[in-house]
């Protein structure tokens, strides 16, 4: 039943986005889009999940957050980057809301560059909001 859900959403038009975990459910999901993270010269978090699984990458490395009671923190994870990649998703479904889960996957993955050293780490590279215009 649980492995059903990203599928139900998806045939009812929800994008689902996930930190990349070791290659665990939900991200690993193939319904759901499964993010890493990188750092600012676009190399993977060495920490950070690689692997088929991983439908994108997204910065998630010393990324000035919202913290409780209003404040600010850096932090860093594939959390954060899951996050920005969900941003972009959303931003292309504001311009384009008649996309469905599989297409906005298409267009995450289609606009993603490659950073060096990253080929079969993560499927389809670095997400790229500025190529989806």
């Amino acid at each position: 039943m649980l492995q059903e859900m990203p599928l139900r959403a998806n045939a009812r038009g929800i994008v689902l986005v996930a930190a990349n975990s070791p290659p665990l459910y939900p991200a690993a999901d193939a319904a759901v889009i499964g993010v890493t993270a990188t750092e600012a010269e676009d190399r993977l978090m060495p920490q950070a999940n690689r692997g088929p699984q991983v439908s994108v990458a997204a910065p998630g490395v010393v990324i000035m957050a919202a913290a409780p009671n209003g404040a600010y923190q850096v932090t860093s994870g594939t959390s954060i980057a899951a996050a920005r990649a969900s941003g972009v998703a959303a931003l292309l479904l504001a311009v384009k809301p008649k996309l469905s889960p599989a297409q906005v996957r298409g267009h995450l993955a289609r606009s993603a560059h490659r950073s060096p050293g990253s080929r079969n780490e993560v499927r389809a590279g670095i997400i790229d909001a500025f190529s989806l215009c």
